[in-house]
């Protein structure tokens, strides 16, 4: 890395420099292109660059996600996604007993600030969160219940 460095020293001072002023106005740029990052076919990139963002996150309390993994195994049930019954513990073994993500049925940037509850959250495998998150020309969100419906299923007609 030192060696890269002082090969392009005039190039990573101004790089430097653009961070600097970045940070103390608030506000970063992006560089400008390298000229080595695309290789001419276009089939490699440079990657792994160090890059800083600032964003806006909704607030979330982890003891909720708890909470609803512990009421879901208390309650007798096995932690399997509400949509597509993936069962992180019966694929992985101990790596993935008590392991599931937890969604926001109405998202929360629907909804904005709210008391939420545990029967506001849903446990699901990492496929079906990114699904019910992933949006299109013309849609939004979409709740565990569509998702399900839209992969033709039912709760009744996968259950074990």
């Amino acid at each position: 890395m030192i060696e890269a460095f002082t090969k392009r020293e005039a190039e990573m001072l101004q790089a430097a420099e653009a961070i600097e002023e970045g940070i103390a106005s608030g506000e970063l740029h992006r560089l400008p292109e390298q000229p080595d990052e695309v290789d001419e076919s276009g089939s490699t990139a440079i990657e792994g660059r160090l890059l800083v963002r600032r964003a806006l996150a909704r607030e979330r309390d982890p003891k909720l996600r708890a909470l609803k993994i512990k009421q879901t195994l208390l309650g007798g049930g096995q932690l399997r996604c509400e949509v597509c019954e993936f069962d992180f513990g019966r694929t992985y073994g101990e790596l993935g007993y008590g392991y599931i993500e937890v969604h926001h049925v109405t998202p929360l940037h629907a909804t904005g600030t709210r008391e939420t509850k545990i029967a506001d959250l849903a446990c699901l495998c990492a496929n079906c969160h990114r699904m019910c998150h992933r949006s299109r020309p013309g849609e939004s969100w979409r709740t565990p219940a569509v998702l399900r419906e839209q992969m033709g299923r039912s709760v009744s007609a996968t259950a074990h």
